[in-house]
């Protein structure tokens, strides 16, 4: 993991999508330990799958929720004249401070420099600042909440691969149903 994070709607999508493909689709699969680890790796997938859908549910929510007002800083499949959920959903995720801007603007269709997206954050807080406490409250509450719960999902999951991914470099010894098998290669 780096510095900062891809918090922006689009990115953790996408990583929820990793995770829920990598039960088929991982490169691990093609390890000996991979049967260790598989069962675990599909309960993340499925969890994956179902915070996808509530995504879209939160996307939905916070489009009803929160006034309609022309934003500046949107993006919604290419169309700029409506604004979405989508720009509110980042906007909350632009105060968490791991949070990567310039990726988070790139994702918008906006492509700004980390000395641009310092004051892209400060705009973004000012529309903040104009919503009531309550509007405040509920879309902290919302986003960031899941944004948590979505980032434990993560680290578990890049630890089970990067542990896959250790011992089959280190290639340990297996202990299977016909005893101990050894590493086709070996290093000293």
């Amino acid at each position: 993991m780096g510095l900062f994070k891809k918090l922006d709607l689009w990115s953790v999508w996408d990583g929820l999508e990793e995770i829920a493909d990598c039960y088929y689709d991982a490169p691990e699969r093609d390890s000996q330990y991979w049967d260790y680890y598989s069962d675990q790796i599909n309960e993340m997938g499925i969890l994956a799958a179902d915070m996808m859908d509530e995504l879209r549910g939160l996307k939905d929510k916070i489009w009803y929720k929160l006034p309609i007002k022309k934003l500046e800083f949107y993006r919604d499949d290419g169309e700029e004249s409506t604004p979405t959920g989508i720009s509110w959903f980042n906007t909350a995720a632009c105060l968490l401070t791991d949070t990567d801007m310039v990726e988070l603007l790139n994702s918008e269709g906006k492509h700004m420099d980390y000395s641009e997206a310092a004051e892209e954050k400060k705009k973004r807080i000012k529309v903040l600042e104009r919503l009531t406490k309550e509007q405040q409250m509920w879309l902290y509450t919302e986003v960031i909440g899941f944004i948590t719960r979505y980032l434990e999902l993560r680290a578990a999951y890049e630890t089970i691969t990067a542990v896959i991914r250790e011992l089959e470099y280190h290639q340990s010894f297996v202990i299977g149903k016909d005893g101990v098998i050894a590493p086709d290669t070996a290093y000293l």
